[in-house]
């Protein structure tokens, strides 16, 4: 017997492992390969102005400022500048001039960006060896009241080298988001694969969700634009906002349909309208993504809130396994997000590193969940094979029946001599049954329901033959388009014959049916025959891990696994016997899942 402490010990191991590795991405020392020295605060002896007011140092965001009302920042320059420096400065949506003396020296934008929004940019001013103890001015405005006349920290330095120091320092801002994209997409590959597993489509919309989390947090990454565009940050950021709650809504609709499933599908429709109305109204010249901002961030908001509220509506009910985990990440990911966002709000700084890592904690634990359920999924799709192939072998075996042989071809002998003609078509039935028989040991496990209907009427032919007229044979076939297991029903035709209706010395009449209904093809077969005590016969099948009836649990197990269809018996004693079997339309469109070891 293994040990199950080695195997728990290696997991331990590798968990840990891994999670030294995250640290060391997001941490480790890199090389200064370029800077020849770091760059220098340089917000210090500023003076500003904003109308009639007047005031030291970088202005506060706490004072707000009307739409497009100029900000002007003075200072002097350093007596030595050598050639090669600069000045670095991040704003947020805001036009910028620099002037030195006077002069005009820089400005943003310098042409026309697509979509006609600002974004947020690192502003690098070169100044050389001439602007040494010159008056340095920036002037900022913004259309956007909330971004007004706020400016980052200004540094002072090498140009090339605080470049270099800004990337190095926002890359770790994106490393964060990059691993948040990744556990999106390997979620998205695991749903792929999972998909001849039965693995669940809300996998998919977790992946898709992560996805845009992740294509907000590059946005706001705070990185240069060297290999980025400004507008491609920018509208990363604003469109992944706008789509957030429209994933979000569809991811908890999808998993959880039976919890709040009413409000998780108004606030999908309702955030995808807003979400339309927003760029329509953009596309037509109207209010644009920033200006309508803050009403995306209260739908936002509100999308998050619905989420907790699903979330603990799931814990209560004990619906999932790992919910609570799920729960109390997704608490401080959303705790730890908001108040970083409240900290930031109208200033020039990006969300921050503790932010991103608590978005990564909630998705490295669902990849974890994913991941450990695709693993069982695995094992359940192992022994569900070998499960089919040993209810295919029993199933095979009850069809070799020594004394229906024998019986056929003395019925055969027989006719040869009174009836020729008869002999050819009963060998002809004959033939096609073991044809039938034969084909079906193969590995299909989804056939025409036409084969199926012509494997049953050749059987009844042959019984017809032996019995005469004590067996009667009625047909309403409403449909024969949409596939069953082999060997699902032909079963449930041999036994109304062998334990319904030649149990009465009269015999009596097996009726087929098959119709087509909105979700499902049903199929019905139905004789006049003896009947039986359901219940008894189900005790006697969980006793012994079958019905006494050809396998009918057999039968049932494989429409199950098979198809996802269902099986229904109505029985009485002295009163026949009616089967139901019910074929869900939806795993005959697209889902490969249902025969997964053969069609995935």
């Amino acid at each position: 017997m293994k040990d199950k402490k080695i195997l728990r010990i290696a997991e331990i191991a590798a968990a840990a492992l891994l999670l030294t590795f995250i640290w060391l991405f997001l941490f480790s020392t890199r090389q200064d390969l370029f800077s020849s020295r770091r760059m220098e605060d340089y917000s210090k002896g500023w003076v500003y102005r904003c109308g009639e007011e007047k005031g030291e140092g970088l202005k506060s965001a706490d004072a707000p400022v009307p739409r497009n009302t100029k900000v002007e920042f003075e200072n002097v320059l350093p007596g030595d500048v050598p050639e090669g420096s600069g000045i670095v400065f991040r704003t947020r949506m805001q036009e910028v001039r620099v002037y030195v003396d006077g002069q005009q020296v820089y400005q943003f934008p310098e042409k026309d960006l697509i979509g006609g929004e600002l974004t947020s940019v690192w502003n690098f001013v070169r100044l050389g060896e001439a602007d040494a103890g010159k008056e340095i001015r920036i002037v900022v405005s913004s259309p956007y009241r909330w971004y007004g006349g706020v400016i980052g920290k200004i540094f002072y330095g090498d140009l090339d080298d605080m470049v270099t120091e800004i990337i190095s320092v926002q890359t770790k801002y994106s490393r964060a988001s990059s691993l948040i994209g990744m556990s999106g997409v390997i979620i998205i590959l695991i749903s792929l694969l999972g998909r001849r597993y039965r693995l669940y489509a809300w996998h998919r919309r977790l992946g898709i969700l992560l996805l845009c989390l992740a294509f907000w947090l590059a946005g706001e990454s705070g990185l240069p634009s060297g290999v980025v565009g400004l507008e491609a940050w920018h509208y990363f950021s604003r469109l992944s906002v706008l789509f957030f709650p429209v994933f979000l809504a569809a991811y908890l609709y999808d998993r959880w349909p039976d919890v709040w499933g009413k409000i998780t599908r108004g606030m999908f429709y309702g955030t995808f309208l807003y979400a339309a109305a927003v760029l329509i109204a953009k596309l037509l010249g109207g209010p644009d993504l920033t200006a309508l901002e803050p009403v995306t961030g209260v739908v936002a908001c509100a999308s998050v809130l619905c989420a907790m509220g699903v979330h603990i509506a799931v814990m209560k009910r004990k619906k999932e396994d790992y919910i609570g985990s799920e729960l109390v990440c997704l608490l401080i990911a959303v705790a730890v997000t908001v108040a970083d966002l409240a900290g930031i709000y109208g200033s020039a700084e990006q969300i921050g590193f503790v932010a991103r890592l608590a978005i990564l904690l909630y998705a490295v634990n669902m990849l974890r969940i994913i991941f450990t359920e695709f693993l069982k999924k695995v094992k359940e799709n192992n022994e569900l094979t070998q499960s089919l192939r040993r209810s295919r072998a029993e199933l095979m075996a009850s069809q070799i029946k020594p004394h229906f042989i024998y019986n056929t071809l003395n019925s055969i002998r027989t006719l040869v001599k009174v009836d020729p003609e008869q002999a050819q078509k009963t060998v002809y039935d004959f033939s096609t049954y073991l044809r039938s028989n034969l084909e079906n040991v193969g590995e299909r496990e989804l056939i025409p329901f036409s084969d199926e209907l012509r494997h049953i009427q050749a059987y009844l032919n042959i019984e017809k033959v032996r019995f005469g007229e004590r067996l009667r044979v009625a047909e309403d076939i409403g449909t024969k388009s949409f596939q069953v297991p082999p060997l699902s029903v032909q079963p449930l035709v041999e036994n109304a014959v062998k334990h319904g209706i030649c149990a009465r010395m009269e015999g009596g009449t097996v009726t087929i049916r098959s119709r087509e209904e909105a979700d499902a093809y049903v199929v019905e077969v139905e004789d006049d025959g003896i009947g039986f005590d359901v219940e008894s016969i189900e005790k006697r099948g969980k006793a012994n891990d079958k019905f006494s009836h050809i396998g009918l649990e057999n039968i049932r197990f494989r429409i199950r696994e098979i198809a996802r269809g269902r099986l229904d018996i109505h029985s009485r004693p002295g009163e026949g016997t009616k089967v139901t079997v019910t074929f869900p339309k939806e795993e005959r469109k697209g889902d490969e899942c249902h025969a997964g070891h053969d069609r995935g």
